[in-house]
């Protein structure tokens, strides 16, 4: 198997089986975006223990299979990640894609360098990012 058949695989499995996927009422929304291009939408909560860790981490939306496996991957990677780390993984995320750090750089970041071959599809990567922008909003909403 190639390691590009591999990644679609990894994509579509989080497509097909979303990790951290709930329905959402409006009350419980921190963050809603969308890509009006596509009509990608992703909506974001978050919950924070004592420690000021991420203990809950839901999103909801629809849209392609890449802006969905896209969300399933952060909230499955940001779980138990303090505000900072968040942030932070955030912002090395958006460098990798926006070509500022090599690709290599996604390989500590779990199934989302399977992602990588999006670099070259800037639509794609539109999808690929939404739900990271989504992140960035509600982190920069609770901090206001």
């Amino acid at each position: 198997m190639q390691f590009d058949d591999l990644y679609k695989e990894i994509i579509q499995d989080h497509y097909r089986q979303p990790r951290n996927r709930q329905s959402l009422t409006s009350e419980e929304l921190g963050a809603v975006l969308d890509n009006p291009s596509c009509g990608d939408r992703v909506a974001l909560r978050i919950e924070w223990d004592d420690e000021k860790k991420i203990s809950s981490i839901h999103f909801d939306g629809e849209g392609c299979s890449i802006s969905m496996a896209s969300a399933s991957m952060m909230t499955e990677l940001l779980w138990g990640k303090t505000r900072e780390e968040a942030r932070e993984t955030a912002l090395k995320i958006h460098r990798i894609f926006r070509g500022e750090d090599p690709l290599e750089d996604l390989e500590p970041f779990g199934d989302i360098v399977s992602l990588q071959g999006l670099v070259q599809y800037p639509v794609r990567l539109k999808c690929a990012t939404l739900a990271w922008q989504t992140l960035d909003l509600l982190l920069k909403e609770e901090t206001s």
